[in-house]
């Protein structure tokens, strides 16, 4: 079956102030090295919570990336390596317990797993790279994010790329706060996509 994220691209280019900032599709066993590096970074683990042993990773990441409502990617800064993303069908993901999620809604849980860009401004460039992703290349009107309510990062950059606090959501494993940016108000925002 062809889901909404089969059909994305395995890559995207954008650039923002002159750093050049792209989507590589994930690949294993190749990436799993770079996985498991930044799930035992001290900044990772207590958002993501996934520093498991080796093998347990492994297994988690082969069970990841053959299931067919989401897409793992790569996110590179300037043709480098530097973390990870996941795109999901929200109607299809256990997000759609907190909220009425539509058949096109697509959200996202990215990290950044090298430390040396991490509190560098690059945090709103990927936001908005993965906006522009999504909506260039799905059927998707809103993207959702579903951020632990601690990680004050999503705060400070939500308004310059139209992603709006809903409300609060408790989940079993956090409280987080329900983002939805809507494609109109992202373009308004944010202005047209220009390929490179």
């Amino acid at each position: 079956m062809q889901t909404i994220t089969s059909k994305l691209p395995n890559q995207f280019t954008y650039q923002e102030k002159g750093i050049g900032y792209a989507l590589r599709a994930l690949k294993l066993p190749q990436d799993f090295p770079l996985l498991y590096k930044w799930m035992h970074e001290p900044h990772v683990i207590p958002q993501w919570q996934l520093n498991k042993p080796e093998l347990e990773l492994a297994v988690y990441f082969e069970k990841m990336i053959i299931d067919d409502h989401q897409r793992l990617y790569i996110i590179q800064i300037d043709g480098c390596d530097v973390g990870y993303l996941e795109i999901y069908e929200a109607k299809r993901d256990r997000l759609s317990l907190y909220y009425s999620a539509l058949d096109t809604d697509l959200g996202w849980h990215i990290l950044l797993g090298e430390k040396n860009v991490v509190g560098k401004g690059h945090f709103k460039a990927v936001m908005r790279m993965m906006s522009y992703f999504i909506f260039e290349y799905s059927p998707a009107e809103k993207i959702v994010g579903e951020p632990d309510e601690n990680v004050k990062s999503y705060e400070y950059v939500a308004q310059e790329i139209a992603f709006e606090a809903q409300h609060k959501i408790q989940m079993l494993e956090k409280t987080a706060i329900l983002y939805h940016c809507f494609k109109y108000k992202f373009y308004q925002e944010c202005g047209k996509y220009t390929p490179l």
